[in-house]
């Protein structure tokens, strides 16, 4: 068998659809599959609230927490105090950042952001706190940061700076002693300051537009991955059809520079072409220039600025190829057997390490740490499969690190370097314990099958009513069985992708598009079978409209191929 069909995904069927096929019945399931069980549960969903109604209860915020932040924003405005917003270098801390540095700076708030750059390391230092009471700060406001830090919170307290922390991250073993702390999982980092931004320009100056800095939330959230459920989904569904209004000169300069139209967009243009561009700058050099460019007023500005995050996007590009390589090299020489992949090395760029990590994550279907090696102190940053908690898994040896901090599938931490392999040991050993015995293969979920003939334009826009699509509401996915290829080519700058005409039986020939599956092409000759999963896209070329899938994998059909 051919070396692509060797690496296909094991494909699990949600649903088996019995009885006849209908839209209802299909967005039943569909939504069924996404865990929403009960008939109130799916017309929640489907009902969209306005971001208005939305409570503090509702998003896991406590109003006592709230009130205190208000109140010392007023002190701030009244005693003409400055402020630090401080922010983290990825798309989620950059608009976070943005969102909450406008909004205070519109209330009259002496307001100035930082965000460190990556050698820095993620999160509040104590350092740079002394550093911001020398210059004469009262008071740091966190957002995307700040849950886990312990000492640093007692340090701003013994300097005399009063301190807000506003973060999504998951909660250690305590909370840190902040004069507010404003939490909740239910959001990403840009919407906890979202929210806050909202609030205290609603009590404070006493009205507020809840249809401001969509598009900045919805970047955010969708680059850090939180479920597009609830609130989130609220905000992102509301905020892609804020684009096409955008004032914003560096998102339309970025866009343009991107060949994205701000009309239509997906949640996949975001997460795949927008975001990497603004994690470019924080990986490589100055994440404030992302910050700028979101906020300039300034035409030329916007240009300069989109032109040089792209460029840093294309070395980034080359470099995560270099790294993901000799990550692979060095993990295949260690044997490639154990169940955590554990590599370490001073050739590594920090900035580069969690890109690498989920590469590697991605191929081999099992948790992958990647370390940056420094003389005393280095940086890791890992991502984890379904079924393994890989910051909790951090967590328990915490007391080997320097600081830590993530979500379920993606984390990063600080290390004495020469406590590397005393780590690696214990968490490779954990891993061993959670994950030996299990089948450590990549899973493709479908949630069911489908004849070519019911992909029509009534079902697709059926599908879209589910929209946005992502983490928590993955786009759906479909399995068709014994199709014949009509045709198949190459297509793409370095020939790529995979463009493919099938028919099943009698009917019509559907066309499909494999992005990344060119591997695949030597064995589709003409009357071939295979069983294919996709999803459904629409193409608009001139005016016209058609529908095309999407290949998510394909296999050779179990019917014998004559």
């Amino acid at each position: 068998m051919d070396k692509a069909f060797e690496k296909m995904k094991k494909w699990r069927i949600l649903n088996k659809v019995k009885g006849q096929f209908s839209l209802e019945k299909a967005l039943v399931l569909l939504l069924s599959n996404r865990g929403l069980k009960t008939q109130k549960a799916r017309e929640e969903f489907l009902d969209v609230k306005d971001l208005s109604k939305f409570s503090e209860r509702d998003l896991g915020l406590k109003k006592e927490e709230l009130k205190k932040a208000v109140s010392r924003v007023k002190k701030a405005i009244k005693k003409k105090e400055k402020v630090v917003i401080y922010g983290d270098y990825d798309a989620d801390g950059i608009c976070a950042t943005a969102i909450l540095w406008e909004a205070l700076n519109g209330l009259g708030v002496q307001v100035m952001p930082f965000i460190p750059e990556r050698k820095e390391g993620y999160g509040l230092k104590i350092d740079r706190l002394k550093i911001l009471k020398k210059e004469g700060v009262a008071l740091v406001i966190t957002v995307d940061n700040g849950i886990v830090h312990y000492s640093q919170a007692k340090k701003a307290r013994e300097l005399g700076l009063d301190l807000i922390i506003t973060d999504h991250h998951l909660l250690g073993k305590k909370k840190p002693k902040a004069l507010s702390i404003i939490h909740t999982t239910k959001l990403a980092g840009c919407g906890v300051a979202w929210f806050l931004a909202r609030h205290l320009e609603k009590t404070i100056a006493g009205k507020t537009n809840f249809k401001k800095d969509l598009d900045l939330v919805t970047i955010g959230s969708i680059a850090d991955v939180v479920p597009l459920l609830g609130a989130n989904r609220a905000l992102v569904k509301a905020g892609l059809e804020t684009f096409s209004k955008t004032s914003r000169l560096g998102i339309k300069e970025l866009f343009s520079l991107s060949g994205l139209s701000l009309d239509n967009l997906a949640t996949w243009q975001i997460a795949f072409i927008v975001a990497p561009r603004l994690n470019a700058s924080g990986r490589l050099e100055d994440p404030m220039d992302s910050l700028r460019l979101l906020c300039t007023r300034d035409q030329a500005r916007a240009a300069r600025l989109a032109f040089q995050i792209n460029t840093m996007n294309q070395e980034r590009q080359k470099i995560l190829g270099q790294m993901t390589l000799k990550a692979r090299s060095l993990w295949l020489a260690s044997g490639g057997t154990d169940e955590l992949i554990f590599i370490a090395s001073e050739e590594f760029h920090e900035g580069i390490i969690g890109l690498t990590a989920g590469k590697l994550m991605e191929e081999f279907s099992r948790p992958a740490i990647v370390i940056s090696k420094g003389e005393s102190i280095s940086k890791a940053s890992a991502r984890s499969v379904e079924g393994f908690n890989i910051v909790e898994a951090i967590r328990k040896h915490a007391s080997l690190l320097e600081g830590y901090g993530g979500h379920p599938k993606a984390a990063g931490f600080s290390i004495e370097t020469a406590k590397i392999d005393l780590f690696k040991k214990k968490i490779v050993e954990l891993a061993r314990q959670r994950l030996e015995g299990k089948k450590l293969k990549p899973v493709l979920k479908i949630d069911f099958s489908l004849f070519l003939k019911d992909v029509n334009f009534y079902f697709y826009r059926g599908l879209v009513k589910l929209s946005p699509f992502g983490e928590g509401n993955p786009e759906p996915v479909f399995a068709s069985f014994g199709l014949s290829v009509v045709g198949a080519n190459l297509v793409g700058k370095n020939k790529k992708h995979l463009q493919l005409t099938v028919s099943q039986e009698d009917g019509e020939p559907v066309k499909a598009i494999g992005f990344n599956c060119g591997s695949f092409y030597p064995q589709l000759a003409p009357g071939v079978k295979i069983d294919l999963a996709f999803g459904i896209l629409l193409n608009s070329y001139q005016g016209r409209e058609s529908l095309q899938l999407k290949v998510k994998d394909l296999r050779l059909s179990e019917e014998k191929n004559k």
